[in-house]
């Protein structure tokens, strides 16, 4: 009788130097959080995810763009939302002064 020749997940990554294990934990760690993104996302727009998903791919966007920005560039957030079928408006709001809305 053969003895089965496969190794587990954990005996795999231990025979890796800590660096690429580290590596490793990184990008799944990464790819968590995009998966976790997609689901807020799609929720607010009232998507699936498999629709939003293909939305963005076909439109060169990925929830590491969204996400991964500490200011979101105003270009890229119009983009998204006019290929969404939105628009976008901004009220500015000066002291002493009348709001200003700035249209799509």
């Amino acid at each position: 009788m053969k003895t089965s020749q496969y190794t587990s997940l954990d005996q795999e990554l231990n025979q890796l130097s800590k660096a690429r294990q580290e590596k490793i934990k990184a990008r799944a760690e990464t790819i968590l959080c995009e998966e976790i993104a997609l689901k807020h996302l799609s929720k607010k727009l009232g998507f699936s995810q498999e629709e939003l998903q293909q939305f963005l791919e076909k439109n060169n966007i990925t929830i590491s763009d969204l996400e991964h920005q500490q200011n979101l560039e105003l270009n890229m957030l119009k983009a998204l939302v006019n290929k969404l079928g939105g628009t976008m408006e901004i009220i500015v709001k000066i002291p002493n002064k009348e709001p200003i809305l700035i249209k799509d």
